[in-house]
């Protein structure tokens, strides 16, 4: 209850009641002692049922002058409720967390995803090997296609890594690839591999064309037979190449399964080389084939590293150069390559820049070449060192 002042109106005042108001001043004295009782009969009442209710848990005082509900019954918990209480309570943010950090993943990956996308289309766009894309999106992975799968291997930088700049491979209009220095010279050799396939070949037309070295492959091993035969064509392409100032090479088309075999391909080519050459590059072509019951696909990595070694060092103790022929899948997933560490590569890859990251001195990097002399189709190599000099 508020106490007002009213004001009095002018007219209210009159001299001759001057008298009177004397007497009511006492009057007023007492109605303002019986307001003043009242008031303080109001607050003890009040006070009276703040203490009771306080002491009877029907008012609850709250710290921090937080404001309180008039309604509200103090809460009694037990401390089992309160835990259950907090672990809820936790619940609920981690809930909350989650739901949040889901909405944050969602939408980084909805922008991450679009850039790849749009990464991955400019990338193919500018080559015509998907490979070569997983390469610059992973750069410590060797990426190899084998039986319909994708495989990444862990590049091993402690291996003789490859040094060719891609920047440097130049393709010819005619389809063929040359290698330069930084000015821009051609430093690579142009280099074929024939076998009976190829027939007759004229070697003065293969050397007039430009063709600097060849590889003749004088023996291959049936894969599911298992027998050594001499390629028909192998001597004559030997000598033909010599007699017309090429360079020569021999290989083998390998299906050896154990070590003995392997030795036996190696001594079997020395013998048909060693009339027309010496020190020249003896190579074991090592290779899947597309068959079941092909012999050499089912050796481990272990085991076929072992057929290898076991070739190249007949080769170099009878002072040849051992070389390994290998593709990605092989070299990826079919060998141990810390092992085949100081032994000369030849590295095939069909495409427009070589992909593979282990040091190789020759790439084959097509099948389907032309060179005068030679009727069909005939693989083409460079060679990135003049090993046979």
């Amino acid at each position: 209850m508020e106490i007002q002042d009213y004001d009095l109106d002018d007219e209210d005042v009159v001299e001759k009641e001057k008298p009177a108001r004397k007497k009511k001043s006492g009057n007023g004295l007492k109605a303002l002692l019986a307001v003043v009782i009242a008031i303080l009969a109001m607050v003890l009442l009040v006070v009276g049922c703040i203490v009771y209710g306080y002491f009877t848990g029907k008012i609850i005082i709250k710290e921090n002058d937080a404001p309180a509900d008039e309604n509200a019954e103090a809460p009694i918990y037990t401390e089992s409720q309160m835990q259950e209480m907090l672990e809820e309570a936790n619940e609920d943010a981690e809930e909350k967390i989650k739901v949040e950090t889901e909405k944050a993943y969602e939408e980084g990956y909805r922008i991450g995803r679009n850039e790849l996308l749009e990464f991955i289309r400019d990338k193919l766009l500018t080559t015509s090997s998907s490979i070569r894309t997983f390469n610059t999106i992973f750069p410590d992975h060797l990426v190899v296609v084998s039986k319909s799968s994708y495989h990444f291997v862990p590049i091993n930088r402690d291996l003789a890594q490859s040094e060719i700049v891609d920047d440097r491979v130049m393709m010819l209009e005619s389809g063929e690839y040359q290698y330069t220095d930084e000015s821009g010279n051609v430093i690579s050799h142009k280099g074929i591999d024939v076998s009976e396939h190829q027939g007759k070949i004229d070697w003065k037309k293969v050397k007039d064309d430009g063709v600097e070295f060849a590889f003749v492959r004088v023996l291959y091993r049936g894969w599911g037979s298992g027998k050594l035969v001499e390629d028909n064509t192998g001597e004559d392409n030997i000598r033909g190449a010599i007699a017309n100032g090429i360079n020569v090479g021999a290989y083998v088309f390998s299906q050896a399964v154990t070590q003995e075999e392997a030795v036996e391909e190696a001594r079997r080519a020395i013998d048909i080389v060693s009339p027309y050459a010496q020190g020249i590059p003896i190579v074991i072509d090592v290779e899947y084939v597309a068959s079941d019951d092909a012999r050499m696909d089912v050796l481990t990595p272990e085991e076929r590293t072992d057929v290898i070694l076991a070739f190249c060092d007949e080769v170099s103790s009878q002072g040849y150069i051992p070389m390994l022929y290998y593709n990605t899948e092989m070299g990826g997933l079919g060998v141990e390559n810390e092992r085949l560490e100081g032994i000369t590569k030849w590295y095939a890859w069909y495409s427009e820049v070589p992909y593979y990251p282990y040091k190789y001195d020759i790439w084959q990097y097509s099948d389907k070449g032309s060179v005068d002399g030679i009727k069909g189709n005939v693989d083409q190599n460079i060679s990135f060192n003049a090993f046979w000099e």
